[in-house]
């Protein structure tokens, strides 16, 4: 409890479900008892005054438990090997957790507003020189989500999700889709699509490291679609920028034109996928129909 400071993140657990997460208003202080509190509790004690978000549905730990052991310190962790809450009042945690359960959480539509304020508020915190944008809590949002979604699941979405307008606060805040970026990463496969070589490392996701780039800038007019993106290395990216050749842009335009027609072609192929599954559903409704009317129907092979 002494620890904590101005700007931490609290991630709120009970019953084996984390509920909520709260950010820390001013650093930790003396403070006496609330009186609605039991005798059991010591006159003088630590307070923190948080900003407390709760998620209309709260995530399972046991569901998460693998990934949550292997994301938590190795000190003063809230499980301990065998998966089980150590007991305590306060565990520390890392920013790769908190991610992680951020990511998780969003996939619930009815805990977006709630993870939009305490993205807002966080980022508030960071950095309060500068005031950050919706779009960039809409983006930062959105990233969380696109990092853990399965290549059909990440399609359907990029199709859904309507472009967010650009913003201007201080400066002009141009949308860049993280589900677009995630899905032309994914396509690219770990080969820089202008050089032909592998990403020259991986993140700390363990995924190949490649930067998207837009053929002609938004700056410029260009949009956030797939037939205008790509991935290439950071070395590549560099060169694109430095030297503008315009033999680098025919090459950027025709892989940027092959990432579409193979996003379309999954699209067309998930959209089959789901129509078959529906018709084979419906069948299957139609046979159970037809099976209770018929053990319902009257037996007219009656015995004299």
């Amino acid at each position: 409890m002494k620890e904590v400071k101005r700007g931490d993140v609290i991630i709120h657990s009970y019953k084996k479900q984390i509920i909520a997460i709260s950010v820390a208003k001013k650093d930790v202080y003396v403070a006496k008892k609330p009186v609605e509190l039991s005798n059991d509790w010591q006159t003088d004690g630590w307070r923190v005054d948080t900003q407390y978000i709760v998620f209309p549905n709260p995530i399972i730990t046991s569901n998460y438990m693998e990934e949550l052991l292997e994301l938590q310190p190795q000190t003063s962790a809230p499980f301990n090997r065998l998966g089980r809450g150590n007991t305590g009042y306060l565990f520390e945690a890392t920013r790769e957790m908190y991610e992680f359960i951020i990511a998780q959480t969003a996939t619930y539509p009815q805990n977006e507003n709630a993870l939009k304020q305490a993205l807002e508020l966080v980022n508030q915190i960071e950095h309060p020189q500068n005031k950050v944008s919706e779009v960039e809590v809409v983006m930062e949002l959105e990233a969380f989500k696109a990092n853990i979604l399965s290549v059909d699941k990440l399609a359907i979405l990029l199709k859904e999700t309507k472009p967010h307008k650009s913003q201007k606060t201080e400066v002009e805040v141009l949308y860049r889709s993280p589900y677009l970026k995630k899905m032309v990463k994914r396509m690219a496969n770990g080969i820089c699509q202008m050089c032909g070589e592998k990403a020259p490392f991986y993140d700390r996701n363990n995924e190949p490291y490649l930067e998207e780039h837009h053929v002609k800038q938004l700056a410029k007019g260009g949009s956030d679609t797939m037939d205008n993106v790509v991935a290439i290395c950071p070395n590549c990216h560099r060169r694109v920028h430095v030297l503008k050749k315009d033999e680098d842009i025919i090459i950027l335009e025709k892989m940027a034109k092959q990432n579409n027609n193979r996003y379309q072609r999954l699209l067309a192929y998930i959209e089959k996928m789901q129509n078959e599954q529906s018709i084979n559903s419906l069948e299957e409704d139609m046979l159970q129909l037809m099976e209770l009317q018929n053990e319902d129907s009257p037996n007219t092979n009656r015995s004299n």
